[in-house]
């Protein structure tokens, strides 16, 4: 389960993808899911997209994701006085893992929180 959700795979039939592009680029399309699983015909998108509580959760989930990196690399770095390096480093790696933090977050909601049921 957690390699589907890692994938962006259907939380029904885990093997159908559940966004229109597998890759995250282009950057404006990334998070474009589809109607239904092209595997089993689960609907993946909601009439109204799960929006605005869907958008609420991801950014939580990001926010999450974002501060378990910088814990992570500020607990390595704890030992010496190179905080400001972790810092700056943190930061530029949780940007550059934007797109991909955003899709991580999204597959969690869509596992978690959405009821999927044979139609």
């Amino acid at each position: 389960m957690i390699a589907a959700i890692i994938k962006g795979k259907c939380p029904k039939c885990r093997e159908g993808n559940i966004y229109v592009n597998k890759s995250v680029f282009p950057l404006g399309k990334c998070m474009e899911l589809v109607d239904k699983c092209p595997v089993c015909g689960q609907r993946i998108k909601s009439k109204n997209d799960n929006a605005p509580g869907m958008n609420y959760a991801v950014s939580v989930v990001v926010y999450a994701l974002g501060f378990i990196i910088y814990a992570l690399i500020w607990g390595i770095n704890a030992t010496d006085n190179s905080m400001i390096y972790s810092f700056v480093f943190a930061t530029v790696l949780v940007i550059v893992l934007q797109p991909w933090l955003m899709r991580l977050s999204k597959n969690i909601y869509l596992y978690l929180f959405i009821k999927f049921k044979n139609e």
